[in-house]
């Protein structure tokens, strides 16, 4: 299976499991928090990581010296497209900042993990 397969049925899963656990949460425990936005910011995240993950694997293999200052230039641009979002967010709906900066954090810690953690097997060659 190539490195783009797997990382594509990877995140395909973790898509799978938050949509799973935010459905559980939300039908339940969190009914009152639940935002219409949040599938919105689902989609942010993945289009942000599968663009992320694509510049990078494509770097590293036109030239792997590069990866450091390519890695911490786009980490600098995903959290200034974030807040950006999240400041656009708060002119339009003051009244819902909590909940929405909560689930943007929750969101930002899974996929970050998730692209730490499929970057690092492929830096190492062992994806």
């Amino acid at each position: 299976m190539s490195k783009n397969h797997r990382f594509y049925k990877q995140l395909l899963i973790l898509i799978i499991v938050i949509c799973v656990v935010g459905a559980g949460l939300f039908l339940t425990v969190l009914k009152e928090y639940y935002l219409p936005v949040f599938p919105f910011l689902l989609m942010f995240f993945v289009a942000i990581t599968l663009t992320f993950y694509l510049i990078i694997a494509r770097s590293l293999k036109s030239s792997p010296k590069n990866f450091s200052n390519l890695f911490m230039g786009l980490s600098a641009g995903k959290l200034l497209l974030l807040l950006l979002v999240i400041v656009v967010y708060l002119l339009l709906q003051r009244n819902t900042v909590i909940p929405f900066l909560a689930g943007t954090f929750l969101l930002y810690l899974v996929f970050t993990f998730f692209e730490v953690k499929t970057l690092l097997g492929l830096v190492r060659g062992k994806e």
